[in-house]
């Protein structure tokens, strides 16, 4: 089915302009004539590869999508028929995106496609892990159950991101603040000074000339200096886009204190409330195992071992001695699945343990945060300590000669 941007005049007589899904021109004819239009022309909006794309461009923020979801669960409770229900959710929902994506799903409903299949269209926007659960609830019949806890899903994911921004975005604001402010004084103000002095004929401490020696080098090395922390931040993102550099990457980032421990508990939270969603929707543990190792964790070691642990499944062992067996996985995590194993209440033991490590994560954060505020103050009042003080030792023998001569 493609997008059609369209021109047709209503019973009035009036022009209208717009965009609608279809499989042909006759087929967009049909579909106008039902809406009281008569077309004129049409033209498919393509990309640049050459794919038909849904017109009014942007991208769909994913608290829309937790929207749409809600919406759309209220509507198929309120007893509505599907269609109707994408019908009423495309007249409120704000993003213009959205609002085409769903026009174009409903149109292939319509055209008898399944609820997944005309998702399925889309999958930049209805990512694998929302179409699995969507599927599993529209063939079980309970499909409004499926969406809202989609949605709590979603709305889960999005407070973790916004957790992660907030430990990520403050220290590197104060970083880049300080570094510019050294550079300053390194970079001007200290040689502007040390040439004044050695205008005064004043013999400068080691402490100075070794800052002066800094500030020359950077002076004069400076553009090698950049080219070569460019060449290592490229390099260090080529080697991440090779699974292997990504693998080990992932791997010793969990062994930085504070960082990996923030970063472990990010991934166990994610690998607990996927389970746990999947698991309810009725997910088979094939394909719940297939979706958590596909870049789902936010840490390809961890994914690995994930898919290590579903070969230790595929070999008779349980789903606790799996994690277990596949290694990477703390005590805690592992005790938790053995517990729902045993007591037959294994999505209530993912939930409990996504719930603790989400409070990990923000304890996390906040111990971050609170580390990283002295660390800085002592880092900065030291750099600058040592300027100043490589500034103050000779002005203090130029005003102490003076005394003298006097």
């Amino acid at each position: 089915m493609a997008r059609l941007q369209y021109q047709a005049i209503d019973q009035g007589g009036k022009v209208c302009r717009g965009t609608a899904a279809a499989f042909h021109e006759k087929d967009l004819e049909d579909r106008l004539r039902e809406r009281g239009l008569t077309l004129i022309s049409s033209r498919p909006i393509r990309e640049s590869g050459g794919t038909i794309r849904p017109s009014g461009g942007g991208k769909i923020k994913p608290r829309m999508l937790v929207e749409f979801y809600r919406r759309f669960a209220q509507t198929i409770d309120m007893g509505l028929p599907i269609l109707t229900g994408l019908e009423e959710n495309a007249k409120v929902i704000p993003s213009k995106t959205l609002k085409r994506v769903i026009e174009d799903v409903k149109a292939a409903l319509e055209d008898g496609s399944t609820l997944f299949d005309a998702m399925g269209q889309f999958p930049k926007v209805f990512e694998k892990l929302d179409l699995g659960i969507i599927r599993m609830g529209e063939q079980s019949g309970v499909l409004p159950q499926c969406l809202n806890d989609l949605a709590d899903f979603l709305e889960w994911k999005e407070n973790l991101r916004g957790t992660i921004k907030r430990a990520t975005i403050y220290p590197c604001f104060v970083l880049l603040a300080i570094s510019g402010v050294i550079g300053v004084w390194v970079g001007y103000v200290l040689p502007q000074v040390g040439s004044l002095l050695q205008e005064l004929g004043v013999e400068l401490p080691r402490i100075t000339k070794m800052i002066l020696a800094t500030s020359h080098f950077f002076q004069a090395y400076w553009a090698w200096l950049i080219f070569g922390l460019c060449a290592v931040l490229a390099s260090g993102y080529l080697i991440q886009k090779t699974k292997r550099g990504k693998k080990l990457f992932d791997r010793y980032l969990l062994r930085v204190p504070v960082i990996g421990g923030l970063a472990g508990n990010i991934a166990y939270a994610r690998l607990s409330r996927n389970f746990a969603t999947m698991h309810r929707a009725g997910m088979t543990i094939p394909k719940v195992f297939s979706v958590l190792s596909d870049n789902v964790l936010g840490n390809r070691y961890l994914e690995a071992q994930v898919a290590l642990a579903f070969r230790e499944l595929q070999m008779g062992q349980s789903l606790a001695e799996s994690f277990e067996r596949a290694g990477g996985f703390p005590p805690l995590l592992v005790g938790g699945i053995r517990h729902g194993e045993v007591t037959g209440s294994l999505e209530e033991s993912f939930n409990r343990m996504g719930a603790y490590y989400d409070g990990e994560v923000s304890r996390s954060v906040e111990v971050l945060i609170n580390a990283f505020e002295p660390a800085i103050m002592l880092l900065l009042g030291g750099v600058f300590g040592v300027i100043i003080l490589s500034i103050m030792l000779p002005l203090y023998d130029v005003l102490g000669s003076l005394g003298q001569a006097y």
